[in-house]
């Protein structure tokens, strides 16, 4: 049941998760639930600022205690939320499974995933209530972007590190540092990446994380009509720039996964080497302000994947390929201005 009700909500990352070996497929798998469950009810505009905090409460308090969270839903008809997929609702349906699954997880996932989904469902109510201004949720600059960034993939990061290491108690101390001090990287590089593609599905919705400090001019309701074109692909590219560090240290975190841990190198490259390719693609591209949104096609993503899972044993082989998908995005960088 578990599986399917990933695949349910993204077919895409059901298969990356299919990479892992159990126990860790299980974890990540209820992990990846719940935390959509948590963003689900963040991302609905059915519902107010306090109605949101207390279904959040409750969504934890449940998994805490492995009691029913249909009944804290009660009338509240998830089925009609806006701004969902028909996956997305129909997850809801599912939640006392699920609840039921975590709770047959070993302690130290059920402590680490809990911790990490506070952290996570805190952080995002914080910035749907602080940086609110106009009708948008607006980021001022790329310290809240990073901010942001922790609330809805860093907490993911650290969670998947966590049960990482908790499988590789064997780790010599410097590769462990070096993993934790890098546990964030890959997770912001993907984040960053949704922002950029998803820039007018997120303003239709009430979100403008495009940093405000990227930008010469600033409207945030005018800011998907055609005179501010130039101005959000700027601020786009701009945005691509500063997370030039995060790339080079998300390619420095994969490599420093042992390469006899194959599951974890290939879940890790995968999305990663889609993100850097979709990053090339919609970097400066106009197409990104249109209705349909712009994707890798369905052959680059098989291909990229085969690439991942032939190349990940092998670092000298895995790594001058990553290398040569951030010089593919870097070429499309206008010189810094």
């Amino acid at each position: 049941m578990i599986s399917e009700q990933v695949r349910a909500v993204s077919r895409s990352f059901g298969f990356v998760i299919d990479q892992l070996r159990e126990p860790l497929r299980r974890e990540v798998q209820i992990a990846y639930l719940l935390f959509r469950l948590g963003d689900n009810i963040e991302d609905t505009s059915s519902l107010d600022a306090a109605e949101k905090t207390a279904l959040l409460d409750g969504l934890l308090q449940a998994f805490r205690e492995g009691s029913s969270f249909e009944e804290v839903l009660g009338a509240r008809a998830a089925g009609d939320w806006k701004d969902l997929t028909p996956g997305e609702k129909r997850l809801f349906d599912h939640t006392d499974g699920i609840i039921h699954a975590f709770g047959e997880l070993d302690v130290g996932a059920r402590d680490a995933l809990l911790a990490e989904a506070e952290a996570m469902f805190k952080g995002m109510a914080r910035i749907q209530r602080d940086f609110r201004e106009s009708g948008y949720v607006t980021l001022p600059d790329t310290d809240a972007l990073e901010e942001y960034c922790y609330y809805v993939a860093g907490t993911v990061g650290d969670f998947l590190t966590n049960r990482f290491l908790a499988q590789l108690e064997w780790l010599d101390p410097a590769r462990r540092a070096q993993l934790l001090g890098a546990r964030r990287a890959l997770a912001l590089v993907l984040q960053v990446t949704n922002i950029l593609r998803d820039v007018r599905d997120d303003h239709e919705h009430g979100h403008i994380f495009y940093p405000r400090s990227l930008f010469d001019r600033f409207d945030a309701e005018r800011l998907m009509k055609p005179e501010y074109e130039s101005e959000v692909l700027r601020a786009g590219q701009r945005m691509v720039r500063w997370l030039q560090p995060s790339i080079r240290l998300a390619s420095a975190y994969i490599l420093a996964l042992p390469r006899r841990q194959y599951p974890l190198r290939v879940f890790c490259a995968i999305p990663y080497a889609m993100a850097l390719k979709t990053l090339a693609l919609t970097v400066g591209n106009p197409a990104i302000l249109g209705a349909e949104s712009v994707k890798i096609s369905r052959t680059d993503a098989m291909l990229t994947a085969l690439t991942a899972r032939t190349l990940a044993p092998m670092n000298l082989a895995l790594g001058p390929w990553l290398g040569l998908l951030q010089r593919d995005l870097r070429v499309k960088l206008p010189p810094a201005d």
